[in-house]
């Protein structure tokens, strides 16, 4: 192996890491976020609230947060066992939550996370 060919293996060995490292910690939010339809109650997209990392409605739509141990609905099934006031400051929540639901758990999120009051 040529010096060139080593410094290019480990470099795509540590971006990868880091890469892994940046998808765990994201991964790692007290509630899941998940975009509901308020007229229906039902679960839609998460693409339909990204504009906004919120609580409330925002055109017909808005976040419903689910915390962990409880189950999220999946899309297009109505929500229940969270709450659209979002969770206390102390507390982070993501967004991207598997489509299928599911129990929450750590992981399982593929969007993005947010810490709620600062």
């Amino acid at each position: 192996m040529t010096r060139k060919s080593a410094a290019v293996t480990v470099g795509a060995v540590a971006l990868a890491s880091l890469g892994i490292y940046a998808a765990a910690q994201d991964d790692d939010n007290d509630y899941a976020g998940v975009c509901v339809d308020q007229a229906t109650q039902t679960r839609i997209s998460d693409d339909r609230c990204d504009d906004h990392h919120s609580a409330g409605f925002h055109g017909g739509h808005g976040w419903y947060f689910v915390p962990r141990g409880v189950a999220a609905p999946a899309i297009g099934s109505r929500i229940s066992g969270g709450s659209f006031a979002a969770p206390p400051s102390s507390r982070s929540w993501g967004t991207g939550f598997r489509s299928e639901g599911g129990v929450v758990t750590r992981g399982g999120f593929s969007g993005h996370g947010f810490s709620v009051g600062g």
